[in-house]
């Protein structure tokens, strides 16, 4: 029996390697996931890693819940839902294929890890090795991890929204509930919710997503995993209140911002919110370096989050050739400079409806980027657009 079970984990182990030799990321596996099974529900995959590919460099419609693989369009089946008690905790499976996992071939393929294989508690790689001498654990047995050991994991997180069809949720409905520091590392992962967290899901449950931003030791990408999940909550609850863009705040913890925080959207062709430019090796991520506490979010209820200081703001927008109007009925049409205006402001709600007033700028408002930390606002102002600029407190 021992034989005929080393021979079936090989056998596997091959065909994972053949259906994708670049399977080196993780998910989470677990009840009311999406995309069980592959993207395709005519032909079950057990050796599945559609979910596990991360997210880099896409439009907001390809990364928003895996679209761009259609693991969107692959719903968990009808009453099926990760269990969210709270006060409590929830565990998943962190894999690099759903065959390391008790979801396929009965869990005879897994381990301790993520890949299925025995590595040591002190897993690491060693000083200056691999891109950029990082010390990253090797590619052939641990580059799917991105990271050097277990204190370097990023950490990852789960959110949560209130509605059921993902393409109604806005990012300031789906709010952070929870986060795991030192992960991705074990197979198994457990992740605490929050004692107030309010069980009025709708019929179809709500919608849940687990979140990862790997810090160096490869591609610096995102993940944003969909699953259909439910709260039970036999205590008092409180509403969520709206999730803003999280800081990175690594050098200064004045700046972080507290309460009910967005998932962060890093290194994508539209919707980055974090502000972060940093350098190979660097990311933000679900941890204190972006005002992210490990365990559970307890501050994310109206009644809960602490005020926002106030910052004073000062925009000046000029007639150079960084800023210039473009004919709103025709894309080919020559750009005019915009009308040179220095504008100074005190809070962030004038300096929204300075833009929303001001002709020579943008007469409607329409959600869009958001540009952190900056003085200056450049760029293309042609079709209505909505700056929303974070800027550094006086």
């Amino acid at each position: 029996m021992a034989a005929s079970s080393q021979i079936l984990r090989a056998a596997l182990t091959v065909s994972v390697l053949l259906f994708n030799p670049a399977a080196a990321h993780i998910a989470s596996f677990g009840p009311g996931m999406y995309c069980r099974n592959g993207p395709d529900p005519s032909s079950p995959n057990l050796n599945s890693n559609a979910p596990v590919n991360p997210l880099y460099n896409l439009t907001r419609s390809q990364w928003w819940f895996q679209h761009d693989r259609g693991c969107d369009a692959v719903p968990p089946p009808d009453g099926e839902f990760l269990e969210l008690p709270a006060g409590e905790s929830f565990t998943v499976e962190l894999a690099n294929n759903q065959a390391f996992t008790t979801l396929s071939y009965d869990g005879k393929m897994v381990s301790d890890w993520p890949d299925g294989a025995q590595h040591p508690e002190d897993w690491h790689g060693e000083v200056g090795s691999g891109p950029g001498g990082e010390g990253c654990l090797p590619g052939d047995s641990g580059g799917y991890m991105h990271v050097q050991n277990e204190t370097m994991a990023q950490g990852t997180a789960w959110a949560i929204a209130y509605e059921s069809d993902l393409s109604k949720i806005q990012m300031k409905d789906l709010v952070v509930f929870s986060v795991l520091k030192h992960t991705p590392w074990h197979r198994l992962a457990t992740y605490a919710v929050p004692s107030s967290l309010p069980a009025t899901c709708p019929p179809e449950g709500c919608t849940c997503a687990w979140l990862w931003v790997p810090r160096g030791c490869g591609q610096p990408n995102m993940y944003m995993q969909p699953y259909k999940c439910r709260v039970s909550n036999n205590g008092p609850a409180k509403k969520l209140a709206k999730a803003q863009p999280p800081t990175y705040c690594v050098d200064d913890a004045s700046k972080c911002v507290k309460g009910a925080k967005q998932m962060i959207v890093f290194n994508q062709l539209e919707g980055d919110n974090t502000g972060f430019n940093g350098g190979w090796g660097w990311s933000p991520g679900y941890n204190e370096r972006n005002g992210y506490e490990s365990g559970a979010q307890e501050d994310i209820f109206e009644d809960a989050a602490p005020e926002q200081p106030t910052p004073t703001t000062s925009v000046t927008l000029s007639s150079s050739s960084a800023i210039t109007t473009e004919s709103p009925t025709s894309a080919s049409a020559s750009a005019a400079p915009a009308e040179s205006s220095s504008i100074t402001t005190t809070t962030l709600a004038q300096l929204t409806q300075i833009f929303d007033t001001s002709s020579s700028t943008a007469t409607t408002i329409a959600e869009t980027s958001v540009h952190s930390y900056s003085t200056t606002v450049t760029g293309r102002i042609g079709k209505p657009t909505k700056f929303v600029c974070y800027a550094q407190e006086d």
